[in-house]
Formats: structure tokens, sequence, C-alpha cells
């Protein structure tokens, strides 16, 4: 069996956490940070952008209207963290003038009567950058100006939605 098609080997190679035996720290780093950043400065948490399990964004609006604005979207290997784990990341940009949205999506796997898979999160990240073009200028954010980016997970998602038709969100 050639090692890209064991199991073991495999789990192996994509288990970050097992990798970096300190993760335990960073993310204990980045909760502190977050909730250092929600207190520190102007937020709307928790905004539906749907119906859907998770489907909640935070908005970090700058302190100009007609800001560009980053839509930053949180990694956990698609089924860990949250969007309140990332918080730490508007700080830089809302001081620079940039509104800052993080959403959250739902977990995989789910459950067995509502399972979740990277398909699905990746709609619904579709549908939170929609909410972000329709509404941001309500929060002083620039909906012709969207900028879309991610860690790990999120990076992915990120780039998924590169692939949208133009006009899928409006103006994004």
């Amino acid at each position: 069996m050639a090692p890209h098609d064991d199991p073991a080997w495999l789990d192996s190679m994509y288990n970050n956490r097992a990798r970096v035996p300190g993760h335990p720290a960073y993310f204990a780093r980045w909760a502190a940070a977050s909730a250092e950043a929600r207190a520190a400065q102007p937020a709307t948490l928790d905004l539906r952008y749907g119906e859907g399990t998770n489907e909640t964004l935070d908005v970090f609006p700058a302190a100009v209207t007609g800001a560009p604005v980053l839509v930053f979207i949180h990694g956990g290997y698609w089924r860990s963290l949250d969007k309140s784990d990332h918080s730490f990341v508007a700080p830089p940009f809302t001081t620079q003038g940039v509104c800052v949205v993080v959403p959250n999506y739902a977990l995989c796997p789910g459950t067995a009567a509502q399972p979740v898979t990277i398909p699905d999160i990746a709609l619904q990240m579709v549908k939170a950058l929609d909410w972000t073009a329709r509404h941001i200028a309500h929060h002083g954010g620039d909906s012709r100006r969207i900028t879309v980016a991610g860690h790990s997970a999120g990076g992915h998602l990120a780039a998924m939605l590169l692939s949208l038709p133009q006009g899928a969100a409006r103006n994004a």
C-alpha cells in the first residue's frame, strides 16, 4: 500500500493539531485577544445572515463611513472554532479605516438529524457575502469594495467564493 493510500498516514498528514503540540496555547491567545478586541472597539455581534445553524456574523465598523470591507472567514478544519475566536483580526484593519465582517458557519459533521458538509458551509459563506453586500452600508462599509480572506479552512472557503458567477453576490 502506498503511503497516500494508508488511512493512518493520511490522518497524520492532515491532523494539524497533532503536528503542532502547542496548539492549545494558540487558541487561548486568540480567545483572549478576541475578547479584548470585542471589548475595546465598537462591534455589532451575532447578526443573522440566514436561518440555519450558526448563520450569524459580527461587524466591526471603521471610524469612517464608506469604508472598504474585509470579510474574514475563520478556520478550524471546517469542524471547530468560531467567529468569536477570530475577533482579534479586526483591530489592525479597523484602525486603518477598514470595516471587518467575521461570519460564522455550521461545523462538520453536524448531527445525524442535521448533517453538515463542506459544500453546505460554502453555501453559507455565499449567503454571508450576499448579506454583507446588501447590508454593510448600514454599518459604514462600502458594498463596492469588499475583500474576502480567511485562515486555513476559512482561506479555502474564501477561495471557493472566487468561483461564484459574477453578480452572485451583488457588487462583491
